[in-house]
């Protein structure tokens, strides 16, 4: 009896265990976990339009980088570039602080997805 308990328990367990979860830690040591898929029309685009365009856009956008498009906000994502801009605790975007954990891990979980654009 004991064995198909544990065995119902380890099922249920790994059953459990097994969803598609991606966690970030902030810098206050908090986890957060994104489970859904994160598309870039629904999620994505509305942090950007918050947090980047405003530098990142226009006719001379900070660093060379308009972040008003699909194209270059995956590219920068996949790059690397954007990630890291955004994780950095030394110098990091935007300017005023790290955006939320929220946020950064839905960045993190798009990528994992590979960057879809839309449902």
């Amino acid at each position: 009896m004991n064995k198909i308990y544990s065995l119902v328990i380890l099922s249920v367990l790994v059953i459990s265990f097994s969803r598609c979860t991606k966690e970030t830690i902030d810098e206050n040591g908090d986890a957060t976990v994104v489970v859904d898929s994160v598309y870039y029309d629904t999620d994505i685009k509305p942090i950007v339009e918050t947090n980047c365009t405003g530098c990142h856009s226009g006719s001379s956008p900070s660093a060379g980088i308009n972040l008003s498009t699909y194209q270059v906000v995956k590219f920068q994502t996949v790059s690397g570039n954007l990630i890291e801009s955004i994780n950095s605790s030394s110098s990091p975007m935007p300017l005023g602080g790290l955006m939320s954990a929220d946020n950064r891990g839905a960045f993190d979980k798009w990528l994992t997805d590979g960057t879809p654009e839309t449902k």
